[in-house]
């Protein structure tokens, strides 16, 4: 992780049903828009937010939260999202992304990475999942 980057928490948010994930995604499409980040990109990260905290609610076998930061890096601005459950873990993660990439289960998680400029995936079998994304805007307003 970049130790320049300056983050600070602006919601946090529990995942447990499906009203959660609604929530969740409304939650960082406004603060990506109250940051003045592009439409597209508050799109972006709205659409990884509901794949990832669905995944909490059909996969984890347990509850979850999401956090929902805003980063820096010299000047640039963007939002970061970390989701974190305490269910069952995935097991052999690369075969399970690898998977994905074939349209089997997982494709969701693939498309997350695909979206965010930054994909982060921690998990071990019993211990949980945290995922990590960042988004940065794509292009600068004048």
């Amino acid at each position: 992780m970049n130790e320049n980057l300056i983050w600070t928490e602006l919601a946090r948010l529990p995942i447990a049903k499906l009203q959660d994930v609604l929530l969740a995604r409304f939650v960082g499409r406004d603060e990506a828009t109250k940051m003045g980040l592009p439409p597209a990109t508050a799109t972006l990260l709205a659409t990884a937010i509901s794949e990832i905290t669905r995944n909490v609610i059909q996969h984890a076998g347990g509850a979850g939260e999401i956090q929902i930061g805003r980063i820096a890096e010299g000047n640039r601005i963007g939002l970061r999202i970390v989701v974190t459950d305490k269910g069952k873990g995935i097991e052999h993660p690369e075969r399970f992304l690898e998977d994905a990439r074939s349209g089997a289960h997982g494709s969701g998680l693939l498309g997350v990475r695909r979206l965010a400029d930054r994909f982060d995936l921690q998990t071990a079998p019993g211990a949980g999942t945290t995922i990590t994304v960042d988004f940065w805007p794509k292009a600068v307003a004048k």
